[in-house]
Parts: C-alpha cells; structure tokens; sequence
C-alpha cells in the first residue's frame, strides 16, 4: 500500500498545549463547517481541510484529528467525522495532498506540512493529538504514531493497519482503534491484527460495519472518537465526564443484550468483552464481566470462534491460489480469452458463491475473495501491465474485472484509460473512455482535470467525448 515512507520529526511551532503560548485567534476560519483547502503557510503547494467546532476559541486547548485520504480527498474525509468532531470538540485537518498506491506522492511533505501549520495556527493540546485514515491512508496513520511517539495519542484505522516495514510491538505509546467493512479484502488482516494487540497488550478496538472497502460511515467514525475519548478519560487526559460515560455504557449494554437475544452469540460476547474492558476505572463492569465470561464459556461461542478462523485461514488460502493461478494464466505466451480465464480460474464459481443464498459467514467470506481478486484485476494488474506497455494484458485483465463486478465495470474502464494514456497509448485511452461511457461513466468535470489524462487534452475525440457528457447533462 505505503511502502517505504519516512517522515521526518519537524519541530511544532507557535502554541501546541495548555501552559504554552496562546496561539493566534484563527478569525479567518468559520467555526461548524469543513473548509475545503487551507494553504500551510510555510509549504504553499500543500493544503488541507479543516473543521473547527462552532465553540473553539483559542482560550484552551483542544484535541485534534489527522486525516489521511488515500485519493487526496481531504474534504470528503472530514465530513464523515464533522459530526462527532462537534459533539465532542475536536479540531479535524484531513490532508489533501496524501495518496495511497502513488509513489511520485508527497506524503511526508504533506504530513508535515500539516502538523506545522495547525499547531502553529491553533491552540492544540499536547496530550490529545490523533490521527486515522483510509487504506493506504490508515497505514501513512500508524507510521505516524510509530514515528512520533508519545505525541500522537491514538489511531483510527479503516480498511489498513500497520504498514509493511512496521510491526506491532508491545509497549506502544498510542490506542489503536481499527475498523473494517464486512466485504473488505482486508477484513482478514484487521481481525488477526485485532488479536496481535490483544495478546501484545495494547489498547484496541475493531469496528466491523457493512460494507467493502472504503472509509468507515459517520456512524463508525463517532463510535471511534467515542472510544478515544473513553481512553484519555481512563489516562487522566480528558476530565471524566459522567453523563458520557453513563450514556455511551447504556449503549454498550443495550446493543451486547439486543444480539444476545437475537442468538447472536459470538457477536454478544464480544460487546460485553470490549465495553468490561473500556469502561473499567469508569463504572461498574462486573455484570459486563460476568456475561462475557459465561457466554465465552458456552460451547456455542467457543465452537464460533473456532469456526472463524477456520474459515479466515480457507479465505485467505483461496484468495492467495486465485492471484497465484491468475499470474501464471496472464504470464502464458498466449493468453485466453477472458470468459476461458474466468471458467478456467474458477471466478464464475466464485462469483455464485458470492451472491448465495449460503449461510452469511461463507458467503461473506466468497464476497471478499471476489473483492481481492477484482481490486487485482481493475487496479494493481492493468496498472502494471500498461506501465510496461504490455497493453493486451492490460486490457485481459481489466475485461476480467468488469466480468466480476458488472456494475464497476464503467470505472474500471476509465482507470484502464488513464494507465494507458499515462503509458502513451492515446489512441487505447480514447478507446477504453468510450468503453466507460458506454457502461455509465458520466463525470466530464473528473475527467477534464484528472491529471493522468494530460496527454489527451488536445485530441479531437477526448474533447468530443467530454462535449458529448456535458450535453448529456444538461439535456
């Protein structure tokens, strides 16, 4: 995802804690909504988007987000926190700059850049600093607190964990507060990174809302700053606030005995478990206590659990053959067409068992191999094969993507054509846009200011094709 990135420590600016100096009053900032880009003001060429709740006044200090966008959405990221950020007083600063699966970008300059200009414009509390992102942009989240350790607090990661050249490590300075959506490629790496820090000892949670993956909903982005502010009451950062605690543990217990009726047991089990442990030293938490420990003596859960990594283990197993029998098929002089591959490789199997009427955990789990292998085959694969201007293969690969998800199949072309125009192939380009046309891509303002599409901004077809969306549009 983020290999390789290194961030260099810089040294925060004007006030950044409760016994420094006042910052500057930032009167040109309206408090209540995201403003889309502010510019840093020492790095010009690097911006983020910024939500001041409508009470911040630079009289104290505050606790403050990082965001981290994979695609350079800044905006987009900071509305889903906006919410909670105004319920419970946090100041948001989501990156515009940073991107995942892009080395030419500059996420260290853009994270730096960041952290200098909001501690040097606001008033920020030391204790309180966090971070969260998306994908690539959870992992740019965790290497930040991996690197600045003992300044940023907490994480909130969604759909990513830890980067590669980074493992957990017990005695880390931060809480990790993961989420992942149960179609997720990923969803297998968040629960077994769940109980990495379980048994390391770090304060953790994991959050499973539906959904692929993408940017957890406002309602999995509160639960999150929620959790956060539960630790740094227990830590001593925050002041206890007992009608938070008592109503976010009502919740908690409401929703532990709602699936406890329901028979769903594992799921029961696991909100008793996770609320005796974020609100011990907050409230009373031995009836929590003792509800999880009966259901996680019951055979019902234990055979549950056992059954879930079980079929972690098959998933992964199966999603790893897959890639494996699809990079030998694409690497054969000759290569089938795609509807030989998808019969050849299995894919129109796995596609049924997707779309079942199975038991949900199997056919979840098929949801999410099919979802490996079509991020695989629409992004990574003909990414590459046009970078090395093996255009046929581009083209096979991505056939196969729009075969597993029909109904991605229009951005799936109109990725393919930004590779190959970045490739040089302007005439394929123009081919696969008209492809995505055809199959209901209708953006013609992304499309004239992609970056990727440079090459074909004075070709007669691309400008027709952009003319033709338009007139779409307003007829």
């Amino acid at each position: 995802m983020i290999a390789g990135i290194l961030l260099a420590v810089v040294a925060a600016t004007g006030a950044t804690g409760a016994t420094g100096p006042v910052a500057p009053e930032p009167k040109p900032f309206p408090r209540g909504e995201v403003v889309p880009r502010v510019v840093c003001e020492a790095a010009p060429d690097r911006s983020y988007a910024l939500y001041l709740p409508k009470s911040y006044t630079s009289d104290r200090a505050w606790p403050l987000l990082y965001l981290y966008d994979p695609r350079r959405r800044g905006a987009a990221a900071a509305e889903r926190f906006r919410e909670a950020a105004e319920t419970y007083g946090w100041i948001l600063a989501a990156s515009n700059d940073t991107a995942s699966d892009d080395p030419t970008a500059p996420n260290a300059s853009a994270v730096n850049a960041t952290w200098a200009d909001t501690h040097q414009r606001f008033r920020v509390d030391p204790r309180r600093v966090y971070a969260s992102g998306f994908s690539g942009g959870a992992r740019l989240a965790v290497l930040l607190a991996l690197q600045r350790e003992g300044e940023v607090a907490g994480v909130i990661a969604a759909g990513g964990g830890f980067p590669d050249s980074a493992a957990p490590r017990s005695g880390l300075r931060f809480d990790f507060f993961g989420a992942v959506g149960n179609l997720d490629f990923n969803y297998g790496e968040m629960r077994r990174l769940d109980r990495t820090l379980a048994g390391l000892g770090v304060a953790h949670r994991l959050a499973v809302f539906a959904g692929p993956h993408s940017w957890c909903p406002a309602p999995t982005c509160r639960e999150g700053i929620e959790w956060l502010e539960l630790q740094a009451m227990k830590k001593a950062t925050a002041a206890k606030d007992p009608v938070v605690v008592e109503r976010l543990l009502r919740e908690r217990r409401e929703k532990a005995a709602a699936d406890e009726s329901a028979g769903r047991l594992l799921d029961a089990f696991r909100r008793y478990s996770d609320a005796a442990e974020d609100f011990r030293g907050l409230a009373d938490t031995a009836d929590l206590t003792a509800a999880a420990s009966r259901l996680e003596a019951s055979a019902a859960v234990r055979q549950a659990l056992a059954e879930e990594e079980k079929r972690e283990d098959a998933e992964a197993r199966r999603a790893a053959k897959l890639r494996t029998d699809l990079v030998n098929a694409l690497a054969e002089e000759t290569v089938p067409p795609v509807p030989f591959l998808m019969n050849r490789l299995q894919l129109s199997r796995l596609k049924s068992d997707a779309a079942s009427d199975r038991p949900e955990p199997d056919r979840l789990s098929a949801a999410r191999v099919l979802e490996a292998i079509f991020v695989q085959t629409a992004f990574y694969m003909p990414r590459e094969f046009a970078a090395r201007h093996d255009l046929h293969r581009a083209e096979i690969t991505a056939g196969i993507a729009a075969e597993l998800k029909p109904d991605r199949a229009a951005t799936v072309f109109y990725n393919l054509a930004c590779f190959r125009a970045l490739a040089g192939d302007r005439k394929g380009a123009i081919a696969s846009l008209r492809n995505a046309v055809a199959k209901g891509y209708n953006d013609a303002a992304a499309m004239e200011t992609d970056p990727d599409l440079a090459s074909l901004r004075g070709e007669k077809a691309y400008l027709d094709i952009v003319a033709d969306l338009k007139a779409r549009a307003t007829s």
